[in-house]
């Protein structure tokens, strides 16, 4: 996704999408009536042609915004997994802190809450957060150096340390997952593919001859349908900022329990 919607709402993309498809198209039509369209269709109409090769791109064109649509949202729905699996694995390390001995339980729950709010944070940064500071935590170097620290004298300890640290490492794979989402996106090449066939196909549409009411409506249709399409497939290309954006609630709720477990 181009830096510049991940600043704008849900309500806002689609505005600009719609509404920018929506208006072009009409400035294209009416063009095409004032300028155009006696030299197109002089002699003898060319609508029938114009349908065929807009039946034809819409096709192609079609299967196209078909397949990422698809892949966009597979990508939303595998980091919203992601998102709830880092909430499970934060209340499952909380749970394994218990078979520490106090004060090494306290502090190392204490840094896990800590580590939960800023979680929360980086599933949805600033869109001007560098990277970063986001693929390096304190805090969950801190778990990790804590329990590296403790020296365990029983057997259920030594396996309770064994267990927190296999949780720490999924929690850093679920960390580097997330951070590289943001950059696993749709490639800037497919962007310009998929903006060149709009404009080849609301251009096609603009160059039938009939009434200009019946073409503003036909055309509007097509064209409101279409910056709908690549509106909803910009909008789940970066769950975290601008658009729909993944919930954070499978983390705030394990924060709260957290909290109400102190």
């Amino acid at each position: 996704m181009p830096a510049f919607f991940k600043h704008l709402s849900v309500m806002e993309m689609a505005a600009l999408f719609c509404g920018g498809f929506l208006v072009l198209t009409w400035i294209g039509v009416v063009l095409h009536h004032g300028f155009v369209r006696n030299w197109l269709h002089g002699r003898r109409s060319a609508n029938e042609m114009i349908g065929l090769t807009l039946a034809a791109f819409s096709t192609i064109y079609g299967i196209l915004l078909g397949l990422l649509a698809v892949e966009a949202y597979q990508d939303f729905s595998n980091v919203g997994d992601i998102v709830s699996k880092e909430a499970s694995t934060l209340a499952a390390l909380h749970h394994d802190f218990e078979g520490y001995p106090r004060p090494t339980r306290d502090e190392l729950q204490e840094k896990l809450r800590q580590y939960a709010r800023e979680a929360v944070d980086a599933v949805h940064p600033a869109p001007d957060k560098p990277k970063e500071s986001l693929s390096v935590s304190p805090r969950l170097m801190a778990l990790f150096a804590q329990v590296m620290e403790f020296q365990p004298t029983r057997k259920s300890e030594e396996a309770v340390q064994t267990e927190t640290f296999t949780r720490l490492n999924t929690l850093v794979e679920h960390r580097r997952y997330l951070i590289a989402a943001d950059d696993a996106g749709i490639p800037p090449q497919l962007w310009h593919v998929v903006c060149l066939g709009s404009l080849l196909l609301l251009g096609l549409m603009c160059l039938f001859d009939m009434d200009l009411h019946v073409h503003l409506i036909l055309s509007g249709a097509m064209a409101l349908f279409l910056g709908s399409v690549v509106f909803l497939i910009v909008a789940l290309d970066n769950p975290f900022n601008g658009g729909i954006t993944v919930s954070s609630e499978p983390i705030e709720s394990a924060v709260g329990l957290l909290t109400t477990e102190r």
